[in-house]
C-alpha cells in the first residue's frame, strides 16, 4: 500500500489510491470504502489475472542488474536520489536511508538498498575520479 500511496498523483482521479485518515504510532488507516473502491479499479485496469508478487512480470524489458532481480523505475529513481545526496555529501553519512524515507516516503529498508546500490555506484565514481588523477606514467 505505501507504493500505491506514494504514487498516487500519477494515476488518473478515478485509480488513485485514497488518502490517509490518521496515522498512529507510524500506522497509516484509511476508509475502509475508498480503499474497497480503489481495488476494485485497480482490478478492473490491470485485470485479475495473477501477475506476482509486485503486480508485474519480471523480466529483460525491465533490467535485471546484478544477474538477478529486475528493477523498476521507482527503484532506479531512488537510487538516482540516494546518488544525488552521496554526491552532494561526498561520503556516506550513517542515517541516510532514514532520512530518505521520511522525506519521500516509502520504507526505510527499500531507501537502504537503493543507499547501498548508490554507494556502489559512488564509489567506482570516485574510483575512475582517482585513475583519472593519477600521473601518467613517464617512458624511461
Amino acid at each position: 500500500m505505501a507504493r500505491w500511496y506514494a504514487l498516487r498523483h500519477e494515476q488518473p482521479q478515478e485509480r488513485r489510491h485514497p488518502e490517509r485518515v490518521v496515522t498512529i504510532d507510524r500506522v497509516d488507516y484509511y476508509d475502509q470504502a475508498e480503499v474497497e473502491r480503489f481495488w476494485a479499479a485497480h482490478q478492473e485496469g490491470v485485470g485479475t489475472a495473477l501477475l506476482g508478487v509486485s503486480g508485474r512480470r519480471s523480466g529483460v524489458e525491465h533490467g535485471e542488474p546484478r544477474g538477478g532481480r529486475p528493477v523498476s523505475a521507482e527503484r532506479a529513481q531512488a537510487v538516482q536520489i540516494a546518488l544525488g545526496e552521496l554526491r552532494r555529501a561526498g561520503e556516506h553519512q550513517r542515517g541516510l536511508a532514514g532520512r530518505l524515507a521520511r522525506t519521500h516516503g516509502g520504507n526505510e529498508r527499500t531507501w537502504a538498498r537503493a543507499v547501498t546500490d548508490a554507494r556502489t555506484i559512488h564509489a567506482s565514481e570516485l574510483g575512475a575520479d582517482h585513475e583519472a588523477q593519477r600521473p601518467a606514467p613517464q617512458p624511461e
